[in-house]
Formats: C-alpha cells, sequence, structure tokens
C-alpha cells in the first residue's frame, strides 16, 4: 500500500456520504483517570492555542468494499469497530490542569449517515472529501474522525479519516484489514475472524507511568543533550540546500508538495534485503546507509562532514498485545552514522561498506525513542522542532496486505505547510521498496528531494546487484516483546524512578556473512 495525498488517489466519482459517531439515548463519557500519552498532549495542547492557525493533522485510508453498500452491514462493521479500539471511544479536552481525558463504554455510540452529494468528477471529489477531513478531524474534540463512503451501482469506495492523535502510520493499515471483515462478517451474519487487541488507552497511561520517572541525568536524557549539543543546539536539517540561494534569508511559511517513488521493485527488495542479511545487516540498515550516502556524496550538501544525522520514526508497541491495536505508537530517537573521516562519500564506499556502522547507530538509538520527544524537551528546557525525520516500514507482514491491491487500498496525509521541514518515510509492501516524502513547495527543495531520492535509489540498486541468490531471509514481526524499561534497561527491569537507566547492549542479532 502506498502513501500518498488524495488528489493522487483520485477516488472514482459516485454519490458521497459522511458517517458520523455520536453518542447514542443521550449517553455520558466517564471521566477517565488515564492520562493522554506525552505525544497526544502536546498535540492537544499545540492546537487549542488560540489565535493560531494550524494544518490539518490527518491520517486516511481509502479502499474498495465488494459491491454496493449495505447500510446495515456498514453502520454494524463500524460500531463493532469503534468498541473495538477503545482510542475511538475516547477523547481529550484541553484544560487550565492540562489534558482531561473522557471516555465511552462499549455499546453506548451510534452512526448516522448524511449524504453529500453526487460527483462526477474525481478531482471535485477529492477536494470535497480534502475539506471533510479537514473539518472534522480537530484532536480537541471528540469524535476527531470521519468516515465516507462513495457508492456507485456496482461498487463503494470506504474512506476513514482521523486525527493523527488517534492513529500513527502502521495503524492506517490495519484498518482495511479489521473493517473489511467486520463488514463481511455482517453481511454474512457470522461472527468476524479478529483476534483481540489491547487498548491503546492502557498503553498511554503505561507509558506515561514509565516515562514520567525520567530525569535530566537519566542516559537517555543525556544523549538527547549531546545530540543536540553536535547539531548546534537544534536538530538536524535536511542535508541538501532548500533555500532559493545559499545564505538567503527564509521564506514565509509555504505549502509542502509530495512525491511516492518506487526505489524497486519485489525482487529488487529481496536482492537488497539478501545482500544486506549476507552482509551481518538487514534492509532497515541498508535502507539507513543508503540515505546516508545519499547525503554524503560529492555535490549534495554534506560536503567534508563526517557524520549524517537526522531523526528516526520508530513504533513503540512494546508487547504482542498492541501489535494489532490502533494508536500513536511512535517515538523519534536521535540517529548518527559516521562516515569515512574527510572524504565525503568516495565511490569505492558502499551500502555493504557501511552495514556494521549502520547497525551499531540503529542499536543505540532504539533506546531513546521510549523516551517521548515532549518529555525530552521539558527536562532539557528546549524547543526541540523536528525539520528532518525518515521512517523505514516493512509492510508485508500486515493484516491483509496480500489483498491491498485487489481493494485498491491507498494511505493518505494531510496537507502541510512548512519552509524547513523534510519528511521521508521508505516502506517496503509485496510490491518492492519506495519512498514517500514531503517537503517544501518550492523549485530548489522539490529538486534537492527529488535528486535525493535518486541517489537513495541508485545505493540501494548497487547493493541489490551484488545479492546471493541463495541466500534467504525471513519477515520479522513489527511489535517487539520487551517492557518499557527492558527498552532502555539494560536487561534488568528498573522499577519506574529508581534512578539511572543504562543504555542497552550492543548487540547485533543477525551475523555476519561474507560480502563473496
Amino acid at each position: 500500500m502506498r502513501f500518498t495525498e488524495i488528489a493522487d488517489y483520485g477516488v472514482r466519482p459516485g454519490t458521497a456520504a459522511r458517517w458520523s459517531v455520536s453518542p447514542a439515548g443521550g449517553a455520558e463519557p466517564r471521566f477517565d483517570e488515564r492520562p493522554p500519552s506525552h505525544l497526544q498532549q502536546a498535540h492537544v495542547r499545540c492546537r487549542s492555542e488560540p489565535g493560531v492557525v494550524h494544518d490539518p493533522s490527518w491520517l486516511a485510508i481509502c479502499f474498495d468494499l465488494d459491491g454496493p453498500l449495505d447500510e446495515h452491514a456498514w453502520r454494524t462493521a463500524l460500531l463493532q469497530w469503534v468498541d473495538r479500539h477503545e482510542t475511538l471511544r475516547s477523547g481529550l479536552r484541553p484544560a487550565s490542569d492540562g489534558v482531561r481525558r473522557y471516555t465511552w463504554s462499549t455499546g453506548r455510540l451510534s452512526v448516522s449517515g448524511d449524504e453529500l452529494g453526487a460527483y462526477e468528477d474525481s478531482e471535485a471529489l477529492s477536494d470535497a472529501l480534502r475539506e471533510l477531513f479537514n473539518d472534522n478531524t480537530d484532536p480537541t474534540s471528540w469524535p476527531s474522525y470521519v468516515f465516507a463512503t462513495v457508492s456507485r451501482a456496482d461498487s463503494c469506495t470506504a474512506c476513514l479519516a482521523f486525527d493523527h492523535g488517534n492513529v500513527d502510520g502502521y495503524s492506517i493499515l490495519l484498518v482495511a484489514h479489521e473493517v473489511q471483515e467486520l463488514y463481511a462478517a455482517a453481511r454474512d451474519q457470522r461472527p468476524a475472524g479478529l483476534a483481540e487487541v489491547g487498548s491503546y488507552v492502557d498503553f498511554c497511561a503505561r507509558e506515561r507511568e514509565y516515562s514520567d520517572g525520567f530525569e535530566r541525568t537519566d542516559e537517555p536524557v543525556a544523549r538527547w543533550a549531546e545530540f543536540l549539543a553536535d547539531c548546534g543546539g537544534e536538530l538536524p536539517r535536511f542535508p541538501l540546500p532548500l533555500a532559493a540561494e545559499p545564505g538567503a534569508a527564509p521564506a514565509p511559511r509555504v505549502s509542502q508538495h509530495g512525491l511516492c517513488e518506487w526505489l524497486v521493485d519485489a525482487d529488487g527488495a529481496a536482492a537488497f534485503e539478501k545482500a544486506c542479511r549476507r552482509n551481518g545487516g538487514s534492509a532497515f540498515s541498508g535502507v539507513l546507509c543508503a540515505l546516508a550516502l545519499a547525503a554524503a556524496r560529492p555535490g549534495a550538501g554534506l560536503g567534508d562532514a563526517e557524520t549524517f544525522r537526522t531523526l528516526l520514526l520508530m513504533h513503540t508497541r512494546s508487547a504482542r498485545q498492541w501489535a494489532r491495536s490502533l494508536g500513536w505508537f511512535v517515538g523519534l530517537a536521535p540517529v548518527e552514522l559516521a562516515m569515512p573521516v574527510g572524504l565525503g562519500a568516495p565511490d569505492g564506499v558502499d551500502v555493504l561498506d557501511l552495514l556494521p556502522s549502520a547497525g551499531a547507530a540503529l542499536r543505540r538509538a532504539k533506546p531513546l525513542s521510549t523516551v517521548p520527544v515532549p518529555k525530552v524537551a521539558e527536562l532539557l528546557d528546549a524547543e526541540l522542532v523536528p525539520r528532518f525525520v525518515v521512517s523505514y516500514m516493512d509492510l508485508r507482514a500486515s493484516p491483509g496486505a496480500q489483498r491491498w491491491n485487489e481493494w485498491n487500498a491507498r494511505a493518505l496525509h494531510a496537507p502541510a505547510s512548512s519552509t524547513d521541514e523534510v519528511y521521508i518515510w521508505v516502506n517496503r509492501s509485496n510490491d518492492g521498496i519506495y519512498v514517500t516524502s514531503r517537503f517544501p513547495g518550492t523549485h530548489r527543495a522539490d529538486a534537492a528531494v527529488r535528486d535525493y531520492v535518486d541517489r537513495i535509489r541508485r545505493a540501494v540498486c548497487a547493493a541489490a546487484a551484488t545479492a546471493d541468490p541463495d541466500f534467504a531471509a525471513t519477515v520479522a514481526p513489527l511489535w517487539t516483546e520487551r517492557s518499557f524499561e527492558d527498552q532502555v534497561g539494560s536487561g534488568v527491569r528498573t522499577p519506574v524512578g529508581a534512578g539511572t537507566r543504562r543504555a542497552g547492549l550492543e548487540h547485533d542479532p543477525v551475523a555476519k556473512g561474507s560480502r563473496s
């Protein structure tokens, strides 16, 4: 499944309807003592600032349902699905003493539908859906999500959009499989074949209990401080020039553009992973190498710098119970990868040469993702503004992944504006490895990011060309069966608030192999 803007998806014309969740029969929520996550709290506080205009922050997914819409089955599926995921029944309100949570019990909600009109033009329909998502995903109100359908005589497209506080990039991929199964089960009058999932609201409470015990002197926070100092007091920027001219004054806040391009097809992705595994790494560490090499090549803007630095999005699904939960299970980790001293990246250096360093960099970075950035900012008394962020996800083991093409499924992100933010998501699906990016909508930034992605592609292809066809690699699960404490600790569980937490062991579970 690809991540794009809605205009690039091109929803087929039809009759659109909005579907909204609301309390049933005057039901009232209960005050919920479980706190929001640090990310949710910062998100709601930011969005509730008076007089400040913010970009929409939704993620969405669209996919086709089988045949014309069965409205009864659709309503049933949506209600069962909202009951399944407690975060969808839980709202956040800004208050004088922070952010308060309130939650509805299962079975206390209803779904209503309103026709939006018939559309004969795909562009006009996409615009209408974008506005629907923009207007109905406010994180300071509940529900902060909205659903839509586009019906035709023989088919229907479902569209579901959520404020980011409800979902992360992986959660949005789970939606198609779950809603499809619940819808089919309701139509066939049978139980849905879905396993139980943990509550993200419970996860938030556990995360807060754990992360609130950190102090400025704890090692993960100290390492964040070192990284910040190495970056000159601010988080790293995209390594290629984005301004119109070197040294030019920052432009006003501008709309961001996006791209979604394939790096390699399925065979190329398999070859790339084999090459990385054969040489002691993984596809993840190989992608990090490619990102660093793309920045370090002569003329790419890194010059003689010895270290590639960025922020890495990493999941925090720390146990099997969260593997299929909807929620914002994401942490940011500072990552740095040493490059050949004084040489940028000479032609003789490739992805495979950098794999040992990249593996060590990822192992060093992973524990830091369990300390939420808002907590780090609070402890360091610093404004941490992410500007250059990258991620890698292997989506092949996601539920329903084999049917995404059949369902015409597409993940979507909201429009954004910024003069200096560059986000790069590298994803692997059953069709290959692709890059999605958003960046300032200027000619200079567009050219720089496209050039950067092309350099990544060449690095990945060069590594893939060395693959041993007889070497086998397996797909790992997304979730990590480790406690919060063990992810940051040295393997010995440390009580929350009991003192300094040590960095994890430097251990590479992948045995090194020969490059031959």
